[in-house]
């Protein structure tokens, strides 16, 4: 079984990389689905697993919104928001780890002295609790997280922000994403694109892979799949 990255790196000019980080990098996304269910179990509810299926559609505004609702919580929307984030925050500080392949590809892009950025919709406090405790915070020239930004990766300011970080031309500054929306905006800025399969995009994966450079399942080459 090769790496995905050994093949890669010899088949394409890469002069650096952005990478997404939940979904991406780390395999987090469980965190964010069972968030609601966690909150809920810190006040003595029980919640089935569905719940995380009906606030993956919604904001977090409507989120909270809808488990005061159907929880008949005392708490506002505004305190049912901030205890799911505090429950999230305590769980990226111990639980997401690698995608399969993922610490190696890194390693490889620094012995290639390839420079990095991050793009993520993640808290940067959240991001920097796994990247400090998994050891690769130092990786990264910068971490653009869209809420400081200001905008979001349905748009192409951010994406340009950091390949100007990074001082690399976007036609050789690949991105790796899981998510449709950012992948669209990252392709029509002028972005080779490298997608990865997450089980929470798998209604969108077929567009994906028809607008993805390269799709792949995890970081290891025989799981590759070019297009």
């Amino acid at each position: 079984m090769g790496a995905f990255y050994q093949e890669f790196l010899k088949k394409e000019t890469v002069k650096g990389v952005i990478f997404d980080v939940d979904g991406t990098l780390l395999d987090s996304m469980p965190v964010w689905a069972h968030s609601g269910e966690r909150y809920l179990a810190t006040l003595g509810i029980h919640a089935p697993a569905s719940l995380g299926k009906i606030l993956f559609s919604l904001t977090m505004q409507q989120g909270a919104e809808y488990m005061k609702k159907t929880y008949q919580l005392s708490q506002t929307a505004e305190e049912i928001q901030a205890g799911v984030k505090q429950t999230v925050a305590e769980a990226y500080g111990s639980e997401p780890g690698f995608r399969k392949g993922a610490l190696e590809f890194l390693s490889a892009l620094r012995k290639a002295e390839i420079p990095m950025a991050v793009v993520t919709s993640t808290d940067r406090p959240l991001i920097l609790a796994a990247f400090r405790r998994l050891g690769i915070e130092n990786c990264f020239q910068k971490i653009f997280t869209c809420s400081e930004f200001g905008s979001g990766k349905d748009e192409p300011a951010i994406f340009h922000a950091a390949v100007k970080e990074l001082g690399t031309p976007a036609e050789d500054t690949w991105v790796f994403e899981d998510a449709l929306y950012a992948i669209r905006t990252a392709k029509a800025a002028g972005f080779p694109v490298t997608a990865i399969a997450d089980a929470f995009s798998k209604k969108e994966e077929s567009e994906i892979r028809k607008l993805a450079d390269y799709f792949i399942t995890d970081f290891v080459m025989d799981n590759e799949v070019s297009i």
